[in-house]
């Protein structure tokens, strides 16, 4: 196998070849790092094909002079965090949806659970704009920042703040009967 100068040097050309030997060499030190991290092998997984994709995606960035394992591990960290901070919004909503106490009578003057406000809270989301609401699922589901949102969707991080509010407004106001 040649050594990892060449290879990066190769796969900053966008050499698939090079990518692969890469690869090979690379994924079971990535995985083995993330899986001692999230002791979660199907999470570690996705997370080591994320760190893969990343480094296809960098490709022409990456410098044949620095350290390709260093990079590795600190892309695999960054995911690793980024996932983390995923799951816990997903467990603080599934906590706070568990939670909530419905008043006694709906609306149609029968009792009410958390499936039925789930699923009123899908329908809003559902009937927002296609923007907001890809904003609203990369916020709350998928933990994203704000930051963090306006790069990857190419806008200001004020017009995702007032995209949120707008959506967070939408919600309050279609919830309030429940």
């Amino acid at each position: 196998m040649e050594p990892d100068y060449i290879l990066i040097a190769k796969l900053n050309a966008s050499s698939k070849q090079a990518f692969g030997q890469l690869y090979d060499k690379y994924v079971g030190m990535v995985y083995s790092f993330v899986c001692s991290l999230v002791r979660d092998e199907s999470v570690a997984e996705d997370i080591t094909q994320t760190v893969f994709v990343q480094l296809w995606e960098h490709r022409s960035s990456i410098s044949s002079e620095k350290n390709l394992p260093a990079w590795l591990y600190v892309t695999a960290r960054n995911a690793v965090f980024k996932e983390l901070r995923r799951m816990m919004y997903m467990e603080k909503y599934v906590d706070y949806a568990s939670r909530i106490q419905p008043p006694q009578e709906a609306v149609g003057g029968g009792k009410m659970d958390s499936a039925t406000i789930r699923k009123e809270l899908e329908s809003i989301i559902s009937a927002f704009p296609q923007a907001m609401k890809n904003i609203y699922l990369l916020r709350t589901v998928e933990g994203h920042s704000v930051s963090e949102i306006a790069q990857m969707l190419d806008l200001s991080p004020k017009t995702v703040e007032t995209q949120l509010a707008r959506a967070k407004k939408k919600i309050q106001e279609k919830l309030k009967n429940f």
